[in-house]
């Protein structure tokens, strides 16, 4: 922020540079209002006698004193590590539970957490996540399903009118399919 010379006293507009320097020379600015703050050397002041109040407090403190603050820490240790330890049962046990609904090891372990954390739009988007994998494997189930007649003489039986109708396509899969029949129709030579 710029310094704002017509703000002050015996400022004139038609001023030369020197004279506005020689202005701004004369100029005193305001002391600061340092009312609501603390002075340095009184906070330190205070804050070492803190220190001091609390060192002779700890002194004083007795020996079943220390024994109860230190019996009450470890008690909200215990504490802390028994809720951890729960919780890491309970994503274990949903994480079981999901694989068990067919989840895959990721997918199952990210919604038991999510479970355990309360994370309930995780747990629905994880759940639409494994019903679009449940699909596709049933999809590629049927596809795999697909009954093919056996290679050899236990395909379907093709007369030699319907293999002479077939189209290139159609010859190609009855090659593969059943190639002892394909001889026999062809006469193998093709």
């Amino acid at each position: 922020m710029a310094f704002d010379f017509t703000k002050l006293d015996g400022y004139k507009p038609e001023m030369s540079p020197e004279e506005k320097l020689a202005l701004l020379d004369k100029y005193e600015p305001p002391k600061p209002d340092f009312a609501g703050f603390i002075e340095k050397k009184t906070f330190d002041k205070t804050a070492s006698e803190l220190a001091e109040a609390k060192r002779k407090l700890k002194e004083k403190q007795t020996e079943e004193e220390r024994k109860e603050a230190e019996r009450a820490e470890s008690e909200a240790a215990i504490k802390a590590e028994l809720e951890s330890l729960r919780k890491d049962k309970s994503v274990s046990e949903s994480k079981a539970k999901f694989l068990g609904l067919g989840y895959d090891e990721k997918l199952a372990a990210e919604t038991a957490q999510a479970l355990a954390d309360g994370d309930m739009n995780k747990v629905f988007e994880n759940q639409g996540v494994h019903l679009e994998n449940v699909k596709k494997a049933a999809a590629a189930a049927a596809l795999a399903g697909d009954p093919k007649p056996p290679a050899g003489s236990g395909g379907r039986a093709i007369t030699q009118e319907q293999f002479d109708a077939m189209g290139y396509t159609d010859r190609l899969r009855v090659f593969d399919e059943q190639p002892e029949i394909y001889k026999q129709l062809t006469g193998g030579t093709e």
